[in-house]
C-alpha cells in the first residue's frame, strides 16, 4: 500500500505567487505524481491543482482571519480523516495556524509522526504559539540552514531532528527573449531593467530600492515593483515625491503564468529584504539566466554565489548597492557571464526532484 499523508493547508491556488503557498503547491502536487496520496483541507471554495491523488475537503468558511482560527476547523477534519483514511504522516505547513490542531490530534494518536515545514520564524503571537506547539512535532523540515539556525538557538529544538531542503524551480523558468510585448507596454525600449518580484510588504523592504534607483540618477534604468501589498499606495506616493515617476512601473498582481516572462524582461533581479527564509525569486531569476543582487543576510547568502551568480550586497548600504548595480549596468559580458553561472548553478542545486526524494526518504523513516 502506497504511502498517506495528511496536509491541511490555507492555500494551494495555481495562481499564488506568495512563497509559502507556492512552495506548498509545488511539493503536493510532486508528492502526488509521486504516487503518495495526499488529503487536504482548505478554506472554503480555494481553488487547488486537481489530481488523481489529491482529496480535498473544505471548510466550511472562506475568510480565515486571523488565520489562526484554521486549527478549529482542522482539529475535527484530522480525526474524521484518521478514522476513515489511516494516514502514516501529518505535515503541517504552517505551525502557526495549523500546529495547535496537530498538537491536539497528537496526543489524541500518539502514533501518527508529525512533520512540520519552517520557511522563517516569526514574532509576536506566531513565535508564542511556536514555542507551544514545537515540541509535539516528531521532525522539522527547514528551507535553508538559516533557518534551520533559527530553530535551534529560539527554540532549542534537537539539531538531528531538523532536515534542510531547498526549494526547487520549475522547468517554466529558463531563458528567452524579452518579450517584445512587454517592453512597448512600458516603452522600455533602451532601458536598463530592474527588477523586484514580491509582496509590497515591510520585511521585503521595497522602499529601499527607490533611495537607490534616486542616487544611480540614470534616467534609462527603470526598476519594475512586480506584486501588491501593505505598502503599495506609500511607495507609489514616494515615487512622486522622488520625481520617478518615469522610471517606476507597477504591475499589481501577476498571475503565475507571467512570471517568467517579467524575469526575461529584467537585466537583473533585486532582493533587498530584511530576512528571508529561502528567496524563491533568487531561484527562478537564476534559472532565467538572470543574474541578482541581494542583502547578505539570512538565507540569501546560501542562494547567491557572491561575484559569481550575482553580488551580495551590504544591507541598508545605498552606495554599497548603487556601485553594484552600476558594475552590472556598464558591463553586458559580466551580466551575461554572471546569467551563465547563475543557470547552471540553479538548475544543479535548486531542483524540486531532490526536494522530494528527500521528504519522501524522511516520511518512510518516520
Amino acid at each position: 500500500m502506497g504511502l498517506k499523508i495528511c496536509s491541511p493547508e490555507l492555500g494551494l491556488s495555481p495562481e499564488s505567487n506568495s512563497g509559502g503557498e507556492v512552495y506548498d503547491r509545488e511539493v503536493i502536487n510532486r508528492l502526488c505524481q509521486a504516487g503518495v496520496k495526499v488529503f487536504s483541507l482548505l478554506p472554503k471554495n480555494r481553488p487547488y491543482l486537481k489530481h488523481k491523488n489529491l482529496t480535498v475537503a473544505y471548510a466550511p468558511i472562506k475568510p480565515m482571519f486571523p488565520p489562526h482560527v484554521f486549527s478549529a476547523f482542522v482539529l475535527p477534519y484530522l480525526i474524521k480523516t484518521y478514522k476513515a483514511e489511516k494516514f502514516d504522516i501529518l505535515r503541517v505547513h504552517n505551525p502557526y495556524f495549523v500546529g495547535p490542531a496537530a498538537s491536539v490530534f497528537k496526543k489524541l494518536y500518539p502514533q501518527v509522526p508529525v512533520i512540520a515545514t519552517y520557511h522563517h520564524l516569526e514574532e509576536g503571537i506566531n513565535h508564542l504559539i511556536d514555542k507551544i506547539v514545537i515540541r509535539n512535532f516528531d521532525h522539522l523540515i527547514a528551507v535553508s540552514h538559516f533557518t534551520k539556525n533559527e530553530i535551534i538557538t529560539r527554540l532549542n529544538y534537537p539539531e538531528e531532528k531538523i532536515s534542510v531542503i531547498y526549494d526547487g524551480v520549475g522547468k517554466e523558468f529558463q531563458p528567452g527573449p524579452k518579450p517584445q510585448k512587454l517592453i512597448d507596454h512600458w516603452d522600455l525600449a533602451g532601458n536598463f531593467v530592474i527588477l523586484f518580484v514580491g509582496g509590497l510588504k515591510q520585511r521585503k523592504n521595497p522602499a529601499f530600492l527607490l533611495t537607490v534607483l534616486d542616487k544611480i540618477g540614470n534616467k534609462n534604468t527603470v526598476l519594475i515593483y512586480a506584486g501588491t501589498g501593505p505598502l503599495e499606495k506609500s511607495l507609489k506616493l514616494q515615487v512622486q515625491n522622488l520625481g520617478l515617476t518615469d522610471r517606476v512601473k507597477f504591475t499589481g498582481f501577476v498571475p503565475e503564468s507571467d512570471k517568467v516572462l517579467l524575469y526575461r524582461l529584467a537585466d537583473i533581479l533585486v532582493l533587498p529584504s530584511s530576512k528571508e527564509g529561502f528567496g524563491m525569486t533568487l531561484t527562478e531569476a537564476g534559472a532565467c539566466g538572470i543574474p541578482v543582487i541581494g542583502n547578505n543576510n539570512s538565507s540569501i547568502r546560501e542562494i547567491i554565489q557572491d561575484g559569481q551568480t550575482g553580488f551580495l550586497a551590504k544591507p541598508g548600504d545605498v552606495n554599497d548597492w548603487v556601485e553594484k548595480i552600476l558594475q552590472l549596468i556598464k558591463s553586458p559580458d559580466l551580466r551575461q557571464k554572471m546569467g551563465k553561472i547563475a543557470l547552471k548553478y540553479v538548475i544543479n542545486k535548486f531542483t524540486w526532484r531532490k526536494n522530494i526524494k528527500t521528504q519522501l526518504k524522511i516520511f518512510n523513516q518516520l
